[in-house]
């Protein structure tokens, strides 16, 4: 015995009533992202200066320890190069030992690797390098071949069009803009000094992975290596005080920061059910914006707080 066919006017009530549901429910989550991103950016405490002076040096302190009793994050040289840049600013002897036996370590000088030389030089930029000559470079992956270009670009032959792209205020977006482009660039300001060529690349892009910042409420790898490239940019302007707050307030007990924001990680689509083990690729991003905005923009906190 077949089914009876629902009434026409049942068929339309229900209908609309998930319609009704739909659309409730996207209301919601309008507002919820709205709320999401106020609270990304604007804060309902106002910290003294005095209470943000004590978190932020706790969460040096802890993050320092942390990181000199862990000898895996020597396996990467970007890091090491935020690492070594920490030990020139504050001149703290723990970091400064474990720069050391980074450089006396295998991970860098190897024989036939001259880019693992340049890795040294990321961490002491008094170290000399060897010319990598645009027939090796054209092998070195593409990070690499930016930042070994940035660290010495009187010794790393790039075409002319790799070179434009590096310098492009407006190629690419996101990840890429963050991640390997403003890197570079930071790498390059570092060794080279600011200039208008510089200025014209480094500023525009700065200022879109700011714009991203605001809109990225979640507290990952993302979140943190965007205050510290943009601080690494000479823009400290751009870096809002709700940002570095939600950063210290994100620490871990043991002086980490995790790598994702409620299982929710770095790329937009990239979920992971369990929190991964590694965190030393957020930690010393961290840590690396904090230790600019101690010694080397004090004066963004006396603006910020008072």
């Amino acid at each position: 015995m077949s089914a009876s066919p629902v009434p026409p006017a049942k068929g339309k009530k229900l209908g609309r009533r998930i319609f009704s549901w739909l659309l409730t429910a996207f209301a919601a989550l309008i507002v919820l992202v709205a709320l999401a991103v106020l609270n990304n950016n604007y804060s309902i405490h106002k910290r003294s200066r005095a209470e943000f002076s004590a978190q932020l040096d706790r969460a040096i302190e802890t993050s320092t320890q942390w990181i000199v009793e862990t000898a895996y994050n020597y396996g990467n040289a970007d890091l090491m190069y935020m690492v070594g840049d920490m030990a020139e600013m504050s001149r703290d002897s723990r970091l400064q030992k474990y720069v050391q036996d980074y450089l006396v370590s295998n991970r860098v000088n190897q024989p036939g690797r001259p880019v693992t030389q340049y890795y040294a030089r990321w961490a002491n930029p008094a170290l000399p390098v060897p010319i990598i000559p645009r027939s090796q470079a054209v092998y070195l992956n593409w990070p690499d071949r930016w930042s070994t270009y940035a660290s010495a670009p009187d010794k790393v032959d790039i075409t002319a069009a790799d070179r434009a792209d590096m310098f492009s205020p407006t190629k690419y977006n996101w990840g890429i803009r963050l991640h390997i482009q403003l890197f570079a660039l930071d790498i390059y300001r570092r060794f080279n000094g600011p200039s208008p060529e510089l200025n014209r690349a480094i500023n525009p892009v700065a200022e879109g992975v700011a714009r991203d910042a605001y809109w990225d409420f979640r507290v990952s790898d993302s979140y943190y290596q965007r205050s510290a490239m943009i601080l690494g940019a000479g823009r400290p302007d751009l870096v809002r005080r709700r940002w570095i707050e939600r950063m210290l307030d994100a620490q871990t007990p043991d002086g980490t920061w995790n790598y994702c924001w409620y299982r929710w990680c770095r790329g937009i689509v990239e979920f992971k059910l369990r929190e991964p083990t590694d965190r030393g690729h957020s930690t010393i991003q961290a840590a690396w914006a904090l230790y600019m905005l101690k010694y080397r923009y004090s004066d963004w906190i006396a603006q910020n707080y008072h």
